[in-house]
């Protein structure tokens, strides 16, 4: 049995000497038996040569292929081990959790469905996935030394070793793995438990795995994603789905969605809706001209997710000396996103030493500039906050509002 770690970097020669390069991914075929069709060689030229494994000859020291070796394209259903694979999320349920893969496990072809090789040497297939901490520790080199050191403190270190049987080939081309025997566990799911995980995919991921829901399903974690990717998904999908996943959603979020959308795709989902929900719809649209600019406050706060609880006391001391409340603490990235959010009371039970996305809610309730009064009041109501983060087109706040500013507002118009 070989890892991929053990292969990555290997130096690559032919059986007369010559000097290649160095292996740095392998091609595979996704399919039932996953055979390893070719080898990726960074060459001596700094150019990526891709061999078959009919050349290969023998797997030592180093990489020995046949001279007399040709180079082969990429072909259908065919991935790529280290970019496809390896370090890839699996949505690991019986966890409840997403994990990552650490190490790809290699063994010979059996020979029942071996095929000879011009060169005689090994025929390769994927056997599965290692997930656990010996994985990691094998690509710095240090499975036996550290792995010694933390079993002799009574620290278990083993390999987590997923199967190939139990992986969903289909997915890999999506850049994910999903584990095909828990696949119908996903239905099995609370709606907010998917969508917590779907949100540490990208968005084409996720469109996938939500193919594997009926419409309703899909519809209820759609509705608990964060509106990023609420958005992101809308923009992609037709007229029709978008309306079928409209009609099953609660109309204040349903609302939310449609303003993010260009008027366009906005009109054309509109027209594919029932006569009742176009009409529902058309209404609360309505009251989406009603500016909420004017009830913003900009006394909020902002700190990133990998502060400490003491470094953002001391930022609420120096920061907020003039504010005349403050409710909560917003974690923005690097790019200025909103990312999580903590309440006062949940900081102060932190020790000063943990950072603050150990315990930061990362699915934040949020409205826009366009968001009509009505539904920013019904959100806090569900929701049971009393501030609620205004953020512009790329997730990036530039205000708070209150609910007593909001309920001020409503009371206005039955003045």
């Amino acid at each position: 049995m070989l890892y991929l770690s053990e292969l990555n970097g290997k130096r690559v020669v032919t059986d007369n000497g010559t000097k290649l390069g160095r292996l740095t991914d392998l091609v595979f075929l996704a399919a039932d038996q996953p055979m390893v069709t070719k080898l990726v060689v960074l060459g001596r030229d700094k150019q990526a040569h891709t061999i078959p494994t009919r050349f290969l000859k023998s797997i030592n020291r180093v990489i020995t292929i046949a001279a007399h070796f040709e180079e082969a394209g990429i072909v259908e259903n065919e991935l790529f081990v280290n970019v496809n694979l390896q370090d890839q999320q699996i949505i690991d349920v019986s966890g409840n959790k997403v994990v990552r893969v650490n190490d790809v496990v290699l063994q010979d072809k059996p020979a029942r469905i071996a095929t000879q090789s011009v060169a005689g040497g090994p025929q390769l297939l994927v056997a599965g996935v290692d997930i656990g901490l010996l994985g990691i520790l094998r690509w710095f080199g240090a499975d036996e030394t550290i792995g010694k050191l933390l079993r002799n403190l009574n620290i278990a270190v083993t390999s987590r070793f997923l199967s190939w049987a139990d992986i969903q080939p289909l997915e890999l081309t999506r850049g994910t793995v999903v584990m095909k025997q828990e696949s119908q566990k996903l239905k099995k799911l609370l709606p907010e438990d998917l969508a917590d995980h779907l949100e540490q995919m990208n968005v084409e991921n996720v469109q996938h795995i939500l193919e594997l829901l009926s419409e309703p399903q899909a519809a209820e974690v759609i509705e608990n994603l964060n509106i990023s990717f609420q958005s992101s998904l809308f923009k992609q999908f037709y007229p029709k789905k978008a309306a079928n996943i409209i009609e099953r959603i609660d109309p204040d979020e349903a609302i939310d969605i449609l303003l993010t959308l260009q008027e366009k795709k906005r009109t054309d989902i509109m027209a594919e809706l029932s006569r009742e929900k176009k009409a529902e719809l058309t209404r609360l649209l309505k009251f989406a001209k009603t500016p909420i600019g004017d009830l913003i406050t900009s006394e909020f706060l902002t700190v990133s997710p990998e502060d400490t609880v003491q470094k953002i006391k001391s930022i609420i001391k120096t920061k907020t000396r003039d504010f005349s409340t403050l409710h909560s603490v917003y974690a923005v990235n690097k790019t200025g996103q909103l990312v999580g959010v903590a309440n006062l009371h949940e900081l102060l039970q932190q020790d000063n030493d943990t950072l603050l996305y150990r315990f930061m809610i990362p699915s934040v309730v949020i409205i826009h500039l366009e968001t009509p009064v009505e539904i920013a009041i019904k959100k806090m109501l569900k929701y049971k906050v009393d501030t609620l983060p205004v953020v512009d087109e790329r997730k990036q706040p530039i205000g708070i509002v209150t609910f007593d500013d909001l309920a001020g507002e409503m009371l206005k118009k039955f003045a």
